[in-house]
């Protein structure tokens, strides 16, 4: 998820656990912890997108980090607010909630993440598989909203019986929606495979990945032996999937990129979802494009949002090194009109 609706969950779990015993500015330390995580964005700022693959959802989002790292934020908070409070040491009870408190929420950062499709690498630094279950979109303002009243209700108020119980509710909903868009993408996949067996097409891969702010309106990738099928689909208003064939006809010309280290991490990277085509350039050369397929919209970012590019000599040897192209479309009018008709509507309608 965002980093905003990180901080927000942190936050309400912090009220949720621990406003008894910690107080209502125990949401503020929540929201702050709920952030921590996602300092591994650093790691792009200094170098460059390549290096953000590699390392964003990395070990900070490690299901180790949190119970590892947990204590000792919590022991030096705990310490911190006794030095302030002018005592000797810690109230063990006090030491005793920071210290799960951090723990909870370095926690349970990386598993919402999980439910997204960006992929986290939860086993990190013992395996660096990335786990993505495509139930939830990265930002989803009714996710955010729920938390937002909570941690309102819990800053606000300083009586836990109020904010305790709002909080609680906050996270049964929040499960619940998640579970919702899980049970979505999985009954669309469903629906898919479907369709294409009605017509005699075999998909070894299908997914469902969800499409700005809500959980309905999905893009849809199934792979076969003759290419790849791109469609979309919403739930609020089913209907036969329109599909686009790819054909990946193999090209002696990939053999040159396939195995460069951008590449191979951008296959990682995506957990094997790309598509692959190649253009001439003037001069005889060309360029070698491997896609993204878990995010895109149509017309140019119908194979993916972003990728890498490699240009080739007449020879079919690397002319230029590898770089990461983006190919999102602008947030206009239209664009929002579309969509809204394709999640109302149903696409193309």
């Amino acid at each position: 998820m965002d980093s905003v609706t990180q901080a927000l969950f942190g936050a309400t779990v912090a009220a949720a656990g621990f406003h008894r015993t910690l107080g209502r500015r125990v949401v503020v330390a929540g929201a702050v912890l709920g952030t921590v995580p996602d300092l591994d964005v650093v790691a792009g700022w200094i170098g460059d997108g390549f290096t953000n693959w590699r390392h964003h959802r990395g070990i900070t989002h490690s299901l180790f980090f949190g119970p590892l790292v947990g204590p000792f934020i919590g022991r030096a908070v705990a310490g911190w607010e006794s030095r302030r409070r002018g005592e000797a040491a810690p109230d063990p009870t006090r030491l005793r909630a920071w210290i799960w408190l951090s723990v909870l929420v370095l926690l349970t950062h990386p598993i919402i993440d999980a439910f997204t499709s960006y992929g986290t690498q939860l086993l990190a630094p013992f395996s660096d598989h990335r786990f993505a279950l495509n139930a939830m979109p990265i930002i989803d303002p009714i996710y955010s909203g729920v938390l937002l009243l909570a941690v309102l209700m819990a800053g606000f108020s300083r009586h836990s019986e109020r904010a305790v119980p709002v909080a609680g509710m906050a996270l049964l909903f929040i499960t619940a929606w998640t579970l919702h868009g899980w049970a979505l993408g999985e009954r669309t996949q469903r629906m898919a495979r479907a369709q294409l067996s009605d017509q005699g097409i075999v998909a070894g891969s299908v997914e469902a990945y969800p499409l700005l702010f809500q959980p309905w309106l999905r893009r849809i990738v199934a792979e076969s032996p003759d290419g790849i099928r791109i469609g979309r689909h919403s739930m609020l208003a089913p209907g036969p999937i329109a599909w686009t064939h790819v054909p990946q006809t193999p090209d002696p010309r990939f053999a040159a990129v396939v195995d460069l280290p951008e590449a191979r991490l951008l296959d990682w990277f995506s957990g094997g979802h790309t598509a692959w085509r190649v253009t001439e350039t003037a001069g005889g050369g060309s360029t070698v494009e491997i896609s993204d397929t878990r995010y895109g919209m149509g017309g140019a970012s119908l194979l993916g949002f972003w990728g890498i590019s490699v240009g080739l000599d007449a020879n079919g040897q690397v002319a230029t090194p590898p770089r990461i192209f983006s190919r999102r479309p602008s947030a206009d009018a239209d664009f929002l009109g579309t969509f809204w008709r394709d999640l109302t509507q149903g696409p193309g309608q």
